[in-house]
């Protein structure tokens, strides 16, 4: 077969020969390839063209390959822990505000979905009212404590009257002692004298004694016993006085037990005007309503000028800052769960965000125990139901930090069951 040169300078090629000249049969097409025209100018009636199925059944059964191999994986490390229940709910320890005092709104100084601080006014009442009963309050208390003053004067003049009774009493005493004292002499100088009388009647009769003598002996007798009667009456009087000086003894005691009970009254009254005062104070400042923690206004139901009741709802404060999940696992995901494990918090809102959180406890008790009627399994016809455990679970700070957590939302929850590490 003769060889022409090519157009290109060094390059050699067949020469083609005419197209009559090339057998027409269409070449044999192995699996997955198919027999198709060639293009023209080719040389060639036929090509051979792959099927683009195969390689893309190829490419998906490496990829299914994968993706079966990384879930098995997962699986193994992780998913196997993993317990996971769409019943959940953010929640936070709404407080809702509402006065102890009755008063009209003067001013509301927050509106619905403010951010407020702790301690921030508001709402607040008139105050002209309480201002009146505290000056009131305050005046009783002063009387209160005039009266006490009183009353512990009253109680020394009562101990200073005692005092006196005492000496007076104590003089008495001393006035009987005398007197018993010359009673027991008169009545020695009477014996004395009646023994003298016998004697000197006995001498005189016989002869031996004047009777001049025996005359002065009977005056002197008498007059002795003159001398023990008036000594046995002051005896008697002495006894009298003593007696009236005790009563008055005893009169001056219980005046001074009469007076030191006004003074407790007294006390007492200092005490109830006092705390009357502080009373009123409380109450002065319980017409200012203040935040009681950070949170977001909410539930705004109160205006100026509006009359409001003790423990009437004026508005809530959200707490958002410290919002927490309450998951409901059911009895058969519990039996892992621990303090401390990680969650996995799914926000249906914001399905981008990733949050995260562990759990912070667990309920001692399932959902049905504290509903209004709990179940009685014990009646009628039973049918097992899966039990709801509430578990708490801590928002982590950069979640609430966002401010994005807000009660009431629906979460997933996806709870990972391992043992917590130490520390």
């Amino acid at each position: 077969m003769a060889v022409k040169p090519f157009k290109r300078q060094g390059d050699l090629l067949p020469e083609t020969p005419p197209a009559a000249e090339i057998p027409q049969t269409e070449p044999e097409a192995r699996d997955g390839q198919e027999a198709v025209p060639a293009p023209s100018g080719s040389g060639l009636l036929y090509r051979i063209k792959a099927d683009p199925r195969r390689y893309i059944l190829s490419t998906i059964g490496v990829l299914l390959a994968l993706f079966l191999g990384y879930q098995g994986i997962h699986w193994f490390v992780a998913g196997r822990y993993e317990e996971t229940t769409d019943n959940a709910y953010i929640r936070a320890d709404i407080a809702t505000i509402a006065p102890k005092v009755q008063g009209y709104v003067e001013k509301v100084l927050v509106t619905d979905n403010q951010v407020v601080k702790a301690g921030d006014l508001l709402v607040s009442l008139e105050t002209a009212d309480y201002t009146t009963r505290t000056a009131e309050a305050d005046a009783a208390l002063q009387q209160a404590i005039a009266d006490g003053a009183q009353a512990r004067a009253r109680v020394a003049a009562a101990e200073a009257a005692l005092e006196t009774a005492a000496a007076q009493v104590s003089a008495q005493r001393d006035r009987l002692t005398q007197a018993k004292a010359q009673t027991d002499a008169a009545k020695a100088d009477a014996d004395l004298a009646a023994s003298d009388l016998e004697r000197y009647a006995e001498l005189t009769a016989k002869g031996h004694y004047p009777k001049a003598g025996l005359d002065a002996a009977q005056t002197k007798a008498q007059a002795s016993r003159a001398t023990l009667t008036q000594a046995k009456a002051a005896v008697t009087a002495a006894q009298s006085e003593l007696g009236v000086a005790q009563a008055s003894y005893h009169g001056a005691e219980q005046n001074l037990s009469a007076a030191k009970s006004a003074v407790a009254g007294a006390d007492a009254r200092i005490d109830a005007a006092r705390a009357g005062l502080e009373a009123t104070k409380i109450d002065a400042s319980r017409t200012e309503l203040r935040a009681p923690f950070d949170g977001v206004v909410a539930n705004k139901v109160v205006a100026e000028g509006q009359l409001l009741n003790p423990g009437q709802q004026t508005m809530s404060i959200v707490p958002v800052s410290e919002a927490y999940v309450v998951a409901n696992f059911k009895e058969t995901q519990v039996e892992r769960m621990l303090p401390g494990q990680k969650v996995r918090l799914h926000v249906d809102a914001y399905p981008d965000l990733k949050v995260e959180g562990t759990v912070d406890s667990i309920s001692p008790a399932t959902g049905g125990q504290f509903s209004l009627i709990p179940m009685d399994t014990a009646t009628g016809n039973f049918t097992k139901i899966v039990q709801r455990v509430p578990v708490r679970v801590r928002i982590s700070n950069e979640a609430l930090s966002t401010g994005l957590m807000r009660p009431g939302l629906s979460v997933e929850a996806t709870v990972i069951a391992r043992k917590p590490k130490a520390g």
